[in-house]
């Protein structure tokens, strides 16, 4: 089968809208989390998210939901990293296609859209409502405007999504059905129904006082995840495409497994046995040893149960064999993307294997006895590794692991 690369990435962060941006602000240890200022969260028990704050729109999307501008901004910069200023006559178009997918798709529409009804009825819904609102949009639009008409798909698997799209578009490269593929995840879901609902569940942090320090995964004192937004997206080719165009090489997509909790809705598998699987399947699917794997760039939510069973299923994982490995968790400074989380933190990965660098995991002061690993406390480490893990984990037990590896 032909070797995937990466040869483009582009983001919207709450910590910047270029990977370089936001590489160096995680080097940098700066925490993009702070109070809402979007909508009034008087009435709120949380105040406080990862909130896109400077971005700019792209041209004529207007009639676009927050969250496809997001993906259609994000997927220009990884196709400019990627040496491709026109897609439409660059590369062969149908062989060329976009896997782009949303956990939660247009919530502002729906939310905005459902006031409208029961306040002002049914005339009041605007005809672009369907068309906003659906999470599928994302990768049509990408496609409208690149103009690539390959295989073309938006995966919905909550906060896995970013990382079963990557998946999706290997595996049609993979399979000789496309030679190059946009692909990742975006997400809006700083917005009243979103902040509400996540509230509701009692799954994100109440520190309001003190909103950097609110995300802190591995530390003993932490108390839910952290709210945020965005997008991350990478351009994924056959090694031999990218040879041919004389593109630049940026990490190799090595391998891949996706498992199923068959547990619960919302909460982890305790024994990790979800997490374990996901994680063979991705160590046996790139034909590596774990022992080759250096870094794991983890889900790490902050939650009390999320962190304590992921870090048991990759101590399972690698059968206690941890003197060369080290975790961290991007989201300790992002917060949490859902839906765009592993596309953002596949991004990370990617600038960890080219430096040699892992950022610090952020609020990390009492680091909880259950979770036996050097989570880079305090600062950036340098670390020499040639392959590292990317996990992503969704509600309803999805798990998705993939492996990177050095150009």
């Amino acid at each position: 089968m032909e070797e995937i690369v990466v040869t483009g990435m582009g983001c919207v962060t709450d910590l910047g809208n270029t990977a370089d941006e936001l590489w160096n602000n995680l080097l940098a240890g700066k925490s993009g989390i702070g109070l809402i200022d979007r909508f009034d969260t008087g009435a709120y028990p949380v105040k406080f998210a990862g909130q896109v704050r400077e971005f700019t729109p792209p041209p004529e999307s207007k009639r676009l939901s927050r969250s496809v501008q997001y993906a259609v901004y994000a997927a220009t910069e990884a196709l400019k990293m990627a040496g491709i200023e026109d897609p439409k006559t660059a590369v062969d178009v149908t062989r060329a296609g976009v896997v782009v997918g949303s956990g939660m798709g247009g919530m502002e529409i729906y939310y905005e859209s459902s006031l409208n009804l029961g306040t002002k009825g049914p005339r009041s819904v605007s005809p672009f409502f369907v068309p906003q609102a659906i999470a599928n949009m994302v990768a049509g639009e990408v496609a409208i405007r690149t103009g690539w008409m390959g295989p073309n798909w938006s995966p919905v698997s909550a906060c896995a999504t970013s990382n079963h799209s990557f998946i999706t578009a290997a595996d049609q490269i993979r399979l000789g059905r496309a030679d190059i593929m946009i692909a990742g995840g975006t997400e809006e879901a700083v917005c009243p129904i979103g902040l509400a609902g996540f509230a509701s569940m009692k799954a994100l942090s109440t520190r309001n006082e003190e909103p950097e320090k609110a995300s802190r995964p591995f530390d003993a004192g932490r108390n839910g995840f952290v709210l945020s937004e965005g997008a991350g997206i990478l351009v994924l080719e056959s090694l031999s495409h990218a040879k041919k165009r004389g593109a630049k090489i940026f990490a190799k997509l090595a391998g891949y497994g996706m498992s199923g909790d068959a547990y619960h809705m919302s909460a982890p598998r305790e024994d990790g046995e979800g997490v374990n699987l996901a994680i063979s399947m991705a160590l046996k699917d790139s034909g590596i040893d774990i022992s080759k794997v250096g870094y794991v760039n983890t889900h790490g939510t902050s939650t009390p149960r999320g962190d304590v069973a992921e870090c048991k299923a990759i101590l399972k994982a690698f059968s206690n064999k941890i003197d060369n490995v080290k975790i961290n968790s991007s989201k300790s400074m992002t917060g949490h993307m859902l839906g765009a989380a592993s596309g953002m933190e596949a991004i990370v990965v990617i600038k960890s294997l080219i430096d040699q660098k892992l950022h610090q995991t952020l609020n990390l002061e009492n680091q909880d006895p259950e979770i036996p690993f050097d989570c880079c406390k305090g600062s950036t480490v340098e670390h020499k590794f040639e392959y590292a893990l990317s996990n992503s984990f969704g509600f309803g037990g999805h798990n998705s692991v993939l492996v990177f590896g050095k150009a």
